[in-house]
């Protein structure tokens, strides 16, 4: 898959940019997903890449890097490999 702009993830997606870093919660119902199925991916390092400030726990998610990881899944058949 070609690599698409911001806005073209938006499109194909149908996400509207909130223009700032996504908390787990936001992605998790972006992606309709329960809150904690976010925080597993994290834990095993199968989501998408995250950011931690040092010294914190807040954790945020750029929505460019949600959108690439959600289009990286994509497939034209079942059969595709993961």
């Amino acid at each position: 898959m070609t690599e698409q702009t911001f806005e073209q993830l938006c499109e194909t997606l149908g996400y509207t940019p909130r223009n700032r870093p996504l908390t787990s919660k936001e992605v998790s119902d972006f992606l309709g997903v329960h809150f904690s199925t976010v925080e597993g991916w994290r834990v095993t390092g199968n989501g998408p890449r995250y950011f931690n400030p040092p010294g914190s726990r807040i954790v945020r998610y750029a929505e460019r890097d949600i959108l690439n990881w959600v289009a990286a899944g994509a497939k034209h058949s079942t059969s595709e490999a993961a």
